[in-house]
């Protein structure tokens, strides 16, 4: 599933090319994703496209009249542009027609993905239990810390606790914990402050490095940006997949381990992470 740097990515793009355009057309091939459409979807048309920004690993297009289309992308969502109408694909289920002739194209294969609307005054499901942003200034090795108390699931699976802090997955849980010598499987009620503080310095830096790369492609080729291109933060991975190879620290020869969390795979260093 795409974490926070690839929606970011997807944001990025999809704001490049659609931000001060009209919808003209919203066509839709089919009356669900993981959730039935709303009935008021093609209320869309007709409305200029004033800002698409990201919240955890929601996608949101806010139009014009405080209206705001909300995108999930599920475990194999993606976005195409094209700057004129092109032949649909299977799986295209979503097509938005542009005032200047070009079109966003939503495909999702496996339809876990979501689209809905949020009006003005909605506190929308799926928004309203949110926690912190990792890249945010509102969030820091304190702010974790007390939401770690009393949590006796491991702390790679706390990290993934969308209610803790929001947009770190599976992938970048496990390259956190490593860059911050933190064991994946200690007891989230265990870490100390400086602990804390390492996982948040840690997390920040992972993330923004994930997003310079424009987000991680893995062997399933499944995620690409709007444009096609794959994200190249794998050529980075310390730990994530690397089972049985040599840790990448200098002066480590422990090999990676995998183990799994709540059904999760997850890649660390015995040695360097404690």
């Amino acid at each position: 599933m795409p974490e926070l740097p690839e929606v970011e990515t997807v944001c990025k793009g999809l704001s490049a090319y659609l931000t001060g355009k009209r919808i003209v057309q919203l066509e839709l091939n089919r009356n669900d994703l993981r959730f039935p459409f709303p009935d008021d979807l093609k209320s869309v048309e007709d409305r200029a496209i004033l800002d698409i920004h990201r919240r955890a690993k929601y996608i949101l297009i806010r139009l014009e009249d405080d209206l705001t289309m909300l995108v999930h992308l599920g475990m194999s969502g993606r976005f195409r542009f094209h700057e004129h109408p092109v032949a649909h694909e299977k799986h295209d289920h979503v097509i938005i027609h542009l005032n200047d002739g070009s079109v966003a194209i939503y495909t999702d294969p496996r339809r876990f993905g979501v689209i809905d609307l949020i009006h003005e005054e909605d506190n929308h499901k799926l928004l309203n239990h949110l926690g912190p942003e990792p890249l945010s200034t509102l969030w820091n090795g304190d702010v974790l810390l007390k939401s770690l108390r009393g949590r006796k699931v491991s702390i790679k699976s706390a990290l993934m606790n969308q209610k803790i802090v929001v947009g770190v997955g599976n992938i970048y849980a496990s390259e956190v914990l490593f860059l911050a010598k933190v064991s994946p499987n200690r007891k989230a009620c265990n870490i100390s402050l400086p602990q804390a503080n390492r996982i948040h310095t840690a997390t920040v830096q992972i993330l923004q490095d994930a997003i310079a790369a424009g987000g991680s492609t893995l062997r399933d080729g499944q995620f690409t940006d709007i444009e096609g291109e794959l994200g190249y933060f794998p050529h980075q991975f310390a730990v994530y997949d690397r089972e049985g190879l040599e840790c990448v620290n200098p002066n480590c020869t422990e090999l990676v381990k995998k183990s799994v969390h709540l059904g999760r795979s997850t890649y660390h260093c015995t040695a360097c992470q404690r």
